[in-house]
């Protein structure tokens, strides 16, 4: 998949009232972040967000991703 950057990670931590929101240059670079933060991320349902933050991999997609990866 190409996106053209910026790209956001979205979760939500629990009790908090708005997700929280951090931007990377490149899908690559959000997905490294996603995969190094997994144990804590997969549940607070994490979003990868395009420029216009629309979203390009939802968290079943995420919780897929993680599950098929020897490595996650």
């Amino acid at each position: 998949m190409s996106v053209n950057g910026p790209v956001y990670l979205r979760w939500r931590e629990a009790g908090a009232t708005a997700p929280s929101l951090e931007r990377f240059a490149s899908l690559d670079e959000a997905l490294d972040a996603v995969e190094a933060r997994w144990e804590t991320l997969q549940a607070q349902a994490p979003q990868v967000l395009d420029a216009r933050k629309v979203l390009i991999v939802s968290t079943e997609d995420l919780l897929r991703e993680m599950a098929a990866d020897p490595e996650g």
